[in-house]
């Protein structure tokens, strides 16, 4: 007997709780910026639900920065979805 759980389902399932966090990021009151982690290690972050549109099946993610400019996101190739701390981070070195 062949236990070994079918890649597709995991696959599947993956993909719809992804989908449904960044779901849950976007309604969240207040809205707290959150960061969409590509498996290649890529991050994009996402400063307010009107820079990210979800396709109606959920199998593409389009994201905008801050110069406009789309990304276009497989949503079977985004490993997470995380909150960030909500501070930009420092250009530089270390504060003295």
């Amino acid at each position: 007997m062949d236990c070994s759980l079918d890649n597709s389902a995991a696959r599947g399932y993956t993909f719809r709780m992804v989908i449904a966090s960044i779901r849950e990021f976007n309604r969240a009151v207040p809205f707290k910026p959150y960061e969409i982690r590509m498996v290649s290690s890529q991050r994009y972050k996402v400063p307010h639900p009107d820079f990210i549109s979800i396709s109606p099946k959920g199998s593409f993610v389009i994201l905008f920065d801050a110069d406009e400019s789309p990304h276009h996101l497989s949503s079977l190739l985004i490993e997470s979805v995380s909150p960030r701390n909500g501070r930009p981070a420092r250009k530089g070195g270390r504060r003295p």
